[in-house]
């Protein structure tokens, strides 16, 4: 598929071209136009042939939605003609990134950052640990293996830093993480600083590899908004 994104970095719009047969999957609601040679077909992602299979990826979907705040449908949009468009957006203000994978090269992204992608690369939940209850975030991540192309968004602006060491960054920050790259949730810092300076749990990561970032925080923009709100 060839993807082309415009409108960066704050109203993000992703086109996907797909060659006749392919099939782009993507989260439900994310369509905002598309060609007449396009098929749709709602489902559970992963789901295969086979009452087991559509079993499995139902149980899947549910666990997706209740613990990572993934939605429980996923669309399959396939062309029936070759150059056939699909334009994804995101439902907040933001970027979008699109992320080769090559065989077995996986990345791991934020909760409710995946927005689509090949029907090839696979989907898991990752658990973030105990530690990751504690944050304003969701304790679970989603693990992308490729082979394939997935479309990553964020809420601001998307900013992909190159990670050789030790690095931090907001738990309400972190988009995606892709390398050999380990991390722990921690404190910004103690908590006399933590609790004056406004600042939570961060993710520090070690190692080599590439993390990307969203210049805006979800959890911020909510308790901004809630003071103003009646009752």
């Amino acid at each position: 598929m060839d993807i082309q994104l415009s409108g960066q970095p704050s109203y993000t719009l992703a086109e996907v071209v797909l060659r006749r047969g392919e099939t782009l999957v993507a989260e439900s609601g994310a369509m905002v136009a598309m060609d007449k040679g396009i098929g749709v077909a709602p489902t559970f992602h992963g789901a295969g042939a086979g009452v087991f299979a559509g079993l499995r990826a139902f149980v899947v979907a549910l666990i997706r939605k209740w613990l990572a705040n993934e939605t429980i449908f996923v669309n399959h949009f396939t062309a029936i003609a070759d150059g056939q468009r699909v334009f994804l957006a995101p439902s907040m203000v933001g970027d979008i990134v699109s992320v080769p994978l090559a065989a077995s090269e996986a990345i791991t992204v934020q909760a409710g950052s995946w927005l689509g992608g090949s029907t090839s690369v696979s989907l898991s939940l990752q658990w973030g640990g105990f530690a990751a209850l504690f944050a304003r975030e969701s304790p679970f991540f989603v693990r992308c293996e490729g082979p394939g192309e997935i479309l990553v968004n964020a809420y601001g602006a998307i900013e992909r830093v190159e990670v050789d060491g030790r690095f931090a960054v907001d738990s309400g920050h972190v988009v995606a993480w892709q390398g050999p790259l380990t991390y722990t949730i921690r404190k910004a810092g103690g908590w006399v600083s933590s609790i004056t300076s406004g600042e939570g749990l961060v993710l520090e990561f070690s190692g080599r590899g590439t993390v990307w970032m969203q210049t805006r925080n979800t959890s911020a923009l909510i308790g901004w908004i809630s003071p103003l709100l009646p009752g």
